[in-house]
């Protein structure tokens, strides 16, 4: 008997099987992305002007302490400022600015939504460009105050009355109270019994108070800014370079700017300090009063003998760019959990050094591509590049200031792990040491980290806020990097103080 014959499988038969697998590898990829957690926001607040004595505390369940320069200011931060104290949080183009003994929390920032609680005191709001679906708003006692159009707004909250009042300087907004809706124009105000929920006074005329007139100080700084002519608006902190430093067009680069007056062993990344803030991890913060944007975007390039900050590449509009904020734009050397132990040192130590135009940051904290294709937009010039995660355990890239002895900095680990000032504590690195220093993994956290993930928190203490009777809870110690047997944190230095604004 004559086998049976194979009968050929028709062409559409043979097109739907390979629809039907390009459909099941397509499912099986979106189920791996839907495991792993959504990417950080792509803007932060940066704490940018301090006067007087000024609390910041970074998550609910930490304590409060000195506020910093600087600091990276997320969700469910919070800051008080004393008598005879001010403050303004830079977010983009926004900002918001708190009067004297104010208090307020930060249950919502992010990409869409700013959303500040006022516990007691002033607080100021300007908006200067609301995107669909964005939303700015002061609330207090479940009273919600939200910006409807770029402008400049105040609220005032005296919680033992009870007492919210609302002024629309500029712009138009919409006051909820309960069931109630009521729209305010420019020049109106209104005053809200927020124990009882009920508008009691709805009036047009105002008189200006000195949160107004630090605010408006504040705005035209802003408004004449010269890094603004080219940087995006929305770059968290651009402004503060003005009066630090000069512009210049370098051929392959575009506008470079030069920082002033800087001592002669500095570095990027060398006069400031780490500070674990999750979810990104272990973040820089800077010293100097311009020390935010250079550190948190961009890269940074030796040119004739000069550290020169590099906001883009050649080719890349750096303008139009939507600015996606990092930790700190470094490489990091390895060395396991217990550090690097170069020959010649005393102890284990962290060491690092900048990136530079055109090379690739992949972040530790994700991996999602389109979010580090934005994380490196404007500093590489393809990024189509960035493709598939490195394997976290393969071999770092020979990075351009990799083995460069006056671009590297290291400390001590445990220096490192107490968040300590990095000037201060720096080891000296010899060209022979550093040749010889092992590379971190393109995207493994520092090996003396131990993991991507926050830390596991201490027990909590319980405080009261210094403020007319009014009572927080106070917070767990900060969040600590994993650590065999982890020492307490140190007291930070004493806050930096900004000089007044001109």
């Amino acid at each position: 008997m004559n086998p049976p014959r194979s009968h050929p499988v028709p062409r559409w038969q043979a097109l739907l099987r390979r629809l039907a697998g390009l459909w099941l590898l397509a499912a099986i990829t979106t189920h791996a992305a839907e495991a792993e957690p959504p990417p950080p926001p792509a803007r932060v607040g940066q704490l940018a002007f301090i006067s007087g004595t000024v609390r910041m505390r970074l998550e609910e369940a930490a304590e409060w302490q000195p506020a910093e320069l600087n600091t990276p200011i997320v969700a469910h931060s919070a800051l008080a400022t004393e008598p005879a104290s001010r403050l303004e949080l830079r977010i983009g183009s926004a900002a918001l600015r708190a009067g004297v003994s104010a208090q307020f929390s930060l249950p919502e920032l992010d990409d869409n939504a700013v959303g500040a609680e006022l516990a007691r005191g002033s607080l100021a709001l300007r908006v200067r460009a609301l995107a669909a679906g964005e939303r700015f708003a002061i609330s207090a006692e479940g009273v919600r105050f939200s910006a409807l159009v770029p402008g400049a707004y105040r609220a005032e909250f005296a919680p033992r009355l009870h007492r919210l009042t609302v002024h629309v300087l500029e712009g138009q907004a919409r006051l909820n109270v309960a069931q109630q809706e009521v729209t305010l124009a420019a020049n109106q105000r209104a005053v809200v019994d927020t124990l009882a929920q009920t508008v009691v006074e709805q009036a047009v005329g105002d008189e200006r108070s000195r949160l107004d007139d630090f605010s408006d100080q504040r705005d035209r700084r802003f408004e004449r800014s010269v890094a603004l002519r080219h940087l995006p608006v929305e770059m968290t902190g651009a402004d503060a370079l003005d009066g630090h430093g000069a512009w210049r067009n370098e051929a392959g680069y575009g506008m470079v700017w030069y920082p002033d007056a800087l001592p002669p062993d500095w570095a990027p990344y060398r006069f400031g300090h780490w500070r674990w803030m999750p979810p990104w991890g272990w973040t820089w913060i800077d010293d100097a009063p311009w020390g935010f944007a250079p550190f948190h975007y961009g890269r940074w390039l030796f040119l004739a003998g000069r550290w020169a900050w590099v906001p883009g590449t050649a080719g890349v509009r750096v303008a139009t760019w939507r600015p996606v904020y990092a930790p700190a734009l470094v490489g990091f050397y390895g060395g396991g959990a217990a550090g690097w132990s170069p020959a010649g040192a005393a102890a284990p130590v962290v060491g690092w050094y900048p990136l530079a135009p055109g090379e690739v940051y992949w972040p530790a904290y994700s991996s999602h591509i389109g979010y580090v294709r934005g994380l490196n937009g404007a500093s590489v010039a393809d990024t189509t590049q960035i493709r598939n995660p490195p394997d976290p355990a393969a071999p770092g890239p020979a990075h351009r200031f990799a083995r460069t002895a006056f671009a590297a900095t290291a400390v001590p680990l445990a220096n490192f792990h107490d968040m300590q000032s990095v000037s201060a504590n720096q080891v000296p690195m010899a060209p022979a040491a550093l040749a010889q220093a092992p590379l971190a993994g393109r995207r493994a956290p520092p090996p003396w980290q131990g993991a991507a993930e926050p830390p596991a928190r201490s027990a909590p203490a319980v405080a009261e806020a210094r403020d007319a009777g009014v009572k927080t809870a106070a917070p767990q110690r900060v969040a600590r990097p994993p650590r065999n047997a982890p020492k307490p944190p140190k007291p930070p230095p004493k806050p930096h103080r900004a000089a007044p604004a001109r």
